[in-house]
């Protein structure tokens, strides 16, 4: 899946954030910043993920697709916390990786240009209970699902719901339901 289309439609659910006033709880990483192709060396990238994530407010959670050049993941980050939540459609563990220190720096930055104490290792919490993708190339569907799930969560309980091993798995109706709300919005949105 293209990153322009998970782009869309991450505004599509922020559209969803502002009217339910939901902007102090979650925000959105731009994807041109943080990808691993094209935006640049893992400095360059924590750098502006870092400035991103200044002013956060305590307890925001940032959404954050990111690809590894073939495959989609989430990773959803509260930097005051020093916490980043992982969810895998393969349900692969969190590799230690450049990804990780991509993220890891720019929460260290951010606490830094605050003047706060940084923990010494930052928390990554595999979120094991996701609904696992069906098909081969089903993953930036199901980063897209993850993400309406949480935005729709005013309590912010995904942590909960996704933390353990689970057989939750996703019907073909509600992936079908992220390929709808992508075309509406496009339509609205772009259609001349």
């Amino acid at each position: 899946m293209a990153g322009s289309v998970i782009c869309l439609y991450i505004h599509f659910l922020n559209d969803y954030v502002k009217k339910n006033k939901m902007s102090s709880m979650i925000s959105f990483v731009d994807l041109c910043t943080i990808g691993a192709t094209g935006c640049g060396t893992a400095t360059q990238r924590s750098h502006a993920l870092a400035a991103r994530f200044k002013g956060a407010r305590k307890g925001e959670h940032f959404l954050m697709p990111y690809n590894d050049v073939n495959h989609w993941t989430l990773s959803v980050v509260n930097p005051d916390a020093e916490i980043v939540y992982y969810m895998d459609p393969l349900k692969r563990r969190i590799a230690n990786g450049e990804w990780v220190d991509v993220v890891d720096n720019a929460i260290k930055l951010y606490k830094e240009d605050l003047n706060k104490v940084v923990k010494k290792k930052i928390l990554w919490e595999n979120m094991a209970g996701v609904p696992v993708q069906t098909g081969t190339k089903d993953c930036g569907l199901f980063v897209m699902r993850y993400m309406k799930e949480i935005v729709h969560d005013k309590e912010l309980e995904f942590v909960t719901k996704w933390m353990r091993r689970s057989k939750l798995v996703y019907t073909a109706d509600e992936i079908n339901e992220i390929r709808i709300d992508f075309a509406k919005y496009f339509m609205k949105r772009h259609a001349t």
